[in-house]
């Protein structure tokens, strides 16, 4: 018998099956760490609520540390909420029946998918501020509408418990992993190893970055409570600009999330609160950039199918909302009024936007409005946005421009865009219409029960479960203002000083508060119509 070559045989026999395992091997993880795949969606609509910028590709949080997050860091939550998870920060959850068959995770509204080397990431996109909710009592169910601005979401709240978290001595990979556990999440031995030795370190590193560069920016400005963001300041932040050397006046860049139907209609519109940019896409990709999506990731096939739908998305009708609840002759009645006040700068109705002054912008010395967000932005940042996407060809930035005043929007939907002015200092239309000094200088935000004969949501304290108070957030137009919140209620932080909170006055934009009494309700009726 030869016994040495059984040893080769077997040798090389064990050489070829250690090869075939050595490749396969290779070859999977190959696959997995260059394996890239966000979650797409038949229906447009889903697309937008929950496909991707590409951002998730490098802010994305591993879906499991997503999920064990709030469990984990219950107490970090806002008070009397803590069961409540991301749904204490306003995010909205869909009915079962109601999510998109391809949703392989339940999860916000506003929020995309995407494994990207190996990992399942979530993070936020364009839904996160465009996507809202609506009922017509406290005991309906909501209405979610795609393409309103998200009233109940609070990103401010949210970065704050994601700073708040990262510097917890509970953020170790032994505490993630004992929680995810005891949730019952499935994790494969791959990314468990990979989560326990570099994952969670990774994640706790990216957050403490982020809230280093931001936070000196959100220090300075008013909180934003529900429905509200600063557009360009994290742009600053990105740009590594530093804010002590800026001007006052320019610290403060705080305002309402926009309605975004229709975008198509609005083509060479003078787009922003500021009409800053005259291009769609422009604005699209600049949007896209707040949600972590720079030039390199840029998820362009996603972003283009939302971009169709935006295009043509239109907002639902009042009346189907709200059956009964809209008084066709006192509408008739309102449709001259708006005629005459209001067309020439907002459209001729709710889908025809001519108009001399549509899309254009007024001058601040004539409309009059809190200028924060106008001296926020900046021809220095104009200069640098237009550098973006450079070697990009035809995408590159050319038309962000400093102005001297807000644009003029078209309403279509503007029942659904309370509160009012850029900042939301004004709850209602009916107070929209009343002289500035009577205007609410303090209101509840984040409640999303309307009220159909004002134009707006739910705000007086007085009109509130007092049990519900404290989910909600108070928003104040001054530091007196602040007694008129209801005990307990969260409110404006420290840069309410000096008697006012900066960026959030409610004065300015005259325009009808002359009207009697009775031209003022036929024209909210005739808003409906929009």
């Amino acid at each position: 018998m030869d016994e040495g070559g059984a040893v080769r045989r077997w040798l090389a026999g064990f050489g070829l099956l250690a090869l075939v395992v050595l490749v396969a091997g290779g070859g999977y993880f190959a696959w997995r760490l260059t394996r890239d795949e966000a979650e797409a969606f038949a229906e447009p609509v889903a697309q937008f609520k929950y496909g991707s910028t590409g951002g998730d590709r490098n802010f994305g949080l591993p879906y499991v540390m997503w999920e064990a997050m709030p469990s984990l860091f219950r107490d970090l939550l806002p008070a009397g909420r803590e069961d409540e998870g991301w749904a204490a920060f306003g995010f909205i959850y869909e009915d079962a029946a109601d999510l998109p068959p391809e949703l392989g995770r339940r999860r916000p509204v506003g929020t995309s998918l995407r494994t990207h080397m190996g990992i399942e990431r979530i993070f936020l996109n364009c839904g996160g501020c465009h996507v809202g909710s609506v009922r017509t009592g406290d005991e309906a169910k909501p209405r979610v509408i795609a393409g309103m601005p998200s009233n109940t979401v609070d990103l401010s709240a949210f970065q704050g418990f994601l700073a708040r978290a990262a510097v917890d001595e509970r953020f170790s990979a032994d505490r993630f992993l004992a929680e995810i556990d005891a949730l019952g999440l499935e994790l494969d031995a791959v990314n468990r190893l990979a989560l326990r030795l570099v994952g969670v370190g990774m994640v706790r590193e990216r957050l403490l970055a982020i809230v280093d560069r931001f936070d000196d920016f959100v220090g300075h400005e008013p909180t934003f409570g529900p429905g509200r963001f600063d557009t360009f300041n994290p742009a600053k932040a990105l740009l590594d600009w530093d804010i002590a050397k800026l001007p006052k006046r320019e610290w403060i860049g705080v305002v309402d999330f926009p309605a975004i139907f229709l975008q198509g209609a609005k083509e060479g519109m003078q787009l922003h609160w500021d009409g800053n940019n005259t291009k769609v896409t422009e604005r699209n990709r600049s949007a896209a950039f707040g949600t972590g999506a720079t030039p390199p990731i840029l998820d362009r096939e996603s972003l283009g199918r939302m971009e169709a739908w935006i295009d043509t998305a239109e907002p639902p009708r009042f009346a189907e909302v709200f059956p009964g609840q809209l008084d066709a002759g006192l509408a008739a009645e309102g449709a001259p009024v708006y005629a005459r006040e209001c067309a020439g700068c907002h459209g001729a109705s709710g889908r025809d936007f001519s108009g001399d002054h549509v899309g254009k912008v007024t001058p601040i010395a004539a409309i009059g409005t809190d200028r924060a967000r106008l001296d926020n932005y900046t021809h220095d940042l104009a200069v640098n946005q237009n550098v973006l996407y450079a070697g990009y060809g035809a995408e590159r930035f050319q038309t962000f421009r400093k102005t001297h005043g807000y644009a003029n929007a078209p309403l279509d939907g503007v029942w659904l865009r309370a509160p009012y002015l850029h900042n939301g200092s004004v709850p209602d239309m009916a107070a929209l219409l009343s002289p500035p000094e009577a205007r609410p200088r303090a209101f509840l935000r984040g409640y999303d029960v309307y009220d159909p004969r004002t134009l707006g949501f739910v705000s007086d304290p007085a009109l509130i479960d007092p049990q519900l108070h404290g989910r909600l957030f108070c928003f104040t137009t001054t530091v007196e203002a602040a007694a008129d919140c209801p005990a307990g209620v969260p409110e404006m932080n420290g840069t309410c000083d000096g008697g006012t909170c900066r960026g959030n006055g409610n004065g300015g934009h005259l325009y009808g508060v002359a009207l009697a009494d009775g031209e003022k309700r036929a024209l909210i009726e005739y808003l409906k119509t929009f």
